[in-house]
């Protein structure tokens, strides 16, 4: 993971999710939903569905920089997000 001081906090100041919680939601079982098109960025991203260790459903968007992931957005899934998880989960 790649966490500097823009991403360590802004998951937590928006939705409430904090650096342990993204970790915890890598350690189970998740669905990678796929690349982020819209909105385009210079940097691809991508979408993981997943659950913390507390059990909330959870929606990652992150970058890949060589062998790390960075974290960009974590924050609950969309009703469809958790639809497409709980049926492949």
């Amino acid at each position: 993971m790649q966490w500097d001081a823009g991403n360590s906090t802004k998951s937590a100041a928006k939705h409430g999710f904090h650096v342990a919680d993204v970790e915890s939601l890598l350690a189970g079982a998740v669905l990678f939903a796929g690349r982020i098109v819209e909105p385009a960025h210079e940097e691809a991203r991508y979408l993981l569905l997943g659950a913390t260790s507390d059990g909330r459903h959870t929606a990652l968007v992150f970058a890949r920089r060589g062998e790390l992931l960075r974290p960009i957005s974590c924050r609950v899934m969309r009703k469809k997000e958790r639809e497409a998880y709980d049926e492949a989960t």
